[in-house]
């Protein structure tokens, strides 16, 4: 295993890290049904092949994922990983909060410290909930007491709030979405190369977009992975684009069988940075384009349409409208869509206001768009 150290630290984790929000299920519409068994398997295969970083939350399938995490950790390895988990920002509705999450959190871990300790998920809203109940504080003195051994944050919005929110702390750490396809998208690299440049480990969520980069490809994404003249997978050929960036700390693998354990271990076992040519950067372009033409709605996620008076997540919903088509994924958004979206917040309860139409910027047509998207993942 390649590892990399944490800037402004004595500490060095594995180049690739245990994301533990898809653990295998015994029922793939139930994200409480975790298979222990074989994700006990993959935990202890992936720490004695030299895997040091787990990556867990507070929402992780459906609040199972750190009580999980915590029951297993405790039985083996604890003092050989760095175990990290986020503090659940949605959830601060004053100071109190913060200590009675933290507290909770750790009841679920069975420790008595957390490596590191991120504020989940900050976006325009969160990060004013962060300002109003000095949630920075707070962190302060989980590190004077030793509770927690470095801070940090994971992040969701637009290039110009990340800027100002790793500007506003001492962080250690911050996670960012990054992919070869999204590689403009929210923080994206600019603030890759902000963060590192400020001394921040940069750590990358969905560097295979959820699996999507690694299952169902397109048959011209194939042809052109074919062409950079390495015997690689899909999964491998998006992972080397990562690796290949010195600015990148670890890169998260939300892993969900033992067979992606042991690929994507053997290949964070060999040093990827500074590897990839100018001329292999082009074909990540193309495959990028390909990607991109088959996008459906022209949503990019900015958010102006919330909230909804019906409380549908209407981004969310385009979204996975938009990763049916992009990734050949019809079968993995339907299921996201049964799962994550209620019945009464799904599409056909829109009341057609129009409000979410007058605020798009992209001039969308959500109404209709989020009809289509119902439509088609609750057919038989």
């Amino acid at each position: 295993m390649v590892y990399r150290k944490i800037q402004n630290t004595d500490v060095s984790i594995s180049q690739l890290g245990f994301g533990c929000m898809r653990l295998p299920l015994t029922d793939i519409y139930d994200p409480t049904a975790i298979d222990e068994e074989k994700a006990v398997e993959m935990l202890r295969y992936a720490v004695e092949h030299g895997l040091n970083y787990f990556d867990t939350a507070h929402p992780y399938h459906r609040e199972t994922s750190e009580r999980f995490m915590g029951s297993t950790l405790s039985r083996m390895y604890r003092d050989r990983i760095c175990l990290a988990t986020k503090l659940p920002m949605w959830h601060v509705k004053s100071a109190d909060d913060c200590d009675r999450l933290f507290k909770e959190q750790s009841q679920r871990l069975q420790t008595d410290r957390i490596d590191m300790y991120l504020l989940h998920a900050l976006n325009k809203r969160s990060w004013k909930t962060v300002q109003e109940y000095d949630v920075l504080s707070f962190l302060d003195g989980l590190k004077k007491k030793g509770k927690i051994q470095y801070a940090g944050f994971s992040f969701h919005d637009e290039l110009p709030l990340f800027k100002e929110i790793v500007d506003a702390y001492p962080w250690t750490v911050c996670l960012i979405h990054l992919n070869y396809v999204d590689c403009d998208y929210q923080a994206g690299l600019s603030g890759l190369e902000y963060a590192y440049k400020k001394g921040i480990a940069v750590q990358i969520m969905e560097p295979l977009r959820g699996g999507k980069l690694a299952q169902r490809v397109p048959r011209e994404v194939q042809e052109i992975i074919r062409r950079t003249d390495r015997d690689q997978s899909a999964a491998q050929f998006a992972l080397r684009w990562l690796f290949n960036r010195p600015e990148v700390c670890c890169v998260l693998s939300g892993m969900s069988s033992l067979d992606e354990v042991r690929e994507n271990i053997e290949f964070a076992s060999h040093d990827h940075r500074d590897t990839i040519s100018d001329e292999e950067m082009k074909l990540y372009a193309e495959a990028r384009a390909v990607y991109r033409k088959r996008t459906r709605i022209n949503c990019t996620q900015c958010g102006y349409c919330m909230p909804c008076e019906q409380k549908i997540p209407i981004s969310f919903i385009l979204e996975l409208y938009n990763d049916a088509y992009m990734y050949n994924a019809h079968d993995d958004s339907c299921r996201a869509y049964r799962v994550f979206i209620r019945p009464e917040n799904r599409p056909d309860k829109c009341t057609q206001c129009g409000t979410c139409e007058e605020r798009c910027p992209q001039n969308v047509p959500i109404i209709e768009s989020l009809q289509e998207a119902h439509k088609s993942f609750t057919q038989d």
